[in-house]
């Protein structure tokens, strides 16, 4: 719950700014309750006076007096507005953030009534307090749901044995595709192995290649596109046999074992 401080008498607490620059002083009457007035309702009139001087001389003496009188009843507003709002700020940085504010716009002040700085310093506040709630749900909306604890992507020894025996194998597996391509190299003609190493092996264009083998560009066309497809054929039989040689080399001992 948020309670008044308990604060002095207005005249006591209130410099006199134009003591210190020969200006005349403010009299205890003027300082004083008008009739009927409450105290709430002198110092909201007092702070929209001495906005109105400080609007006037820009002085910063004007506006620590300013500041010394409201800032106490703004804190408490500010308060008791962040708190139900659950800001996540503390309410005297935002205290700060609106005498920022006031100080800078201070021309754009306008006193229509005893309580036009109440007014408008709350308005002020207001603003910084929904800023601040603003910028606290994009900070926890920016997280997805279920994401907010950040993944381990540091593999375990189990992961990492795993990854080590796929490279193994996908390694093996390449020696042996390649192994298999050669020997199903050698079986092509010399012009197709010709146009495949121009092509495939030394990165030589189309139109060189046409010129070096002597033949058209759909001519080579056409072998490159035999000799690929006499290789994948090759490779496929080659890989097909390979169980069922396998399994007929082990036949004749399964015969003698039994």
């Amino acid at each position: 719950m948020v309670t008044r401080p308990h604060v002095a008498p207005l005249a006591a607490r209130i410099p006199d700014p134009m003591a210190a620059t020969g200006g005349p002083r403010c009299s205890a009457d003027a300082l004083a309750a008008a009739p009927g007035e409450t105290a709430e309702e002198q110092d909201a009139r007092m702070e929209t006076a001495l906005m109105l001087r400080f609007q006037a001389s820009g002085a910063e003496h004007d506006f620590e007096a300013l500041y010394e009188l409201a800032r106490g009843p703004l804190l408490l507003w500010i308060g008791s507005l962040a708190h139900s709002r659950r800001t996540g700020v503390e309410p005297a940085e935002l205290l700060q953030d609106a005498f920022v504010n006031v100080y800078r716009y201070a021309s754009s002040f306008r006193a229509e009534g005893p309580r036009s700085f109440r007014v408008w310093s709350r308005t002020i506040a207001g603003n910084l307090v929904r800023r601040a709630c603003h910028l606290r749900r994009r900070a926890f909306q920016g997280l997805p749901e279920g994401l907010q604890e950040p993944r381990d992507r540091s593999a375990g020894p189990c992961a990492g044995l795993q990854e080590n025996e796929e490279r193994r194998q996908l390694a093996g597996a390449w020696v042996l595709l390649l192994a298999r391509y050669a020997a199903a190299y050698e079986q092509l003609p010399p012009r197709a192995q010709a146009a495949l190493r121009l092509v495939e092996v030394e990165g030589v264009s189309y139109q060189e290649s046409c010129r070096r083998l002597g033949v058209g560009l759909s001519n080579l066309k056409m072998i490159l596109f035999r000799a690929r497809r006499r290789i994948r054929a090759a490779i496929a039989a080659d890989l097909g046999r390979a169980p069922r040689a396998a399994e007929g080399r082990r036949s004749p001992r399964l015969r003698r074992a039994g």
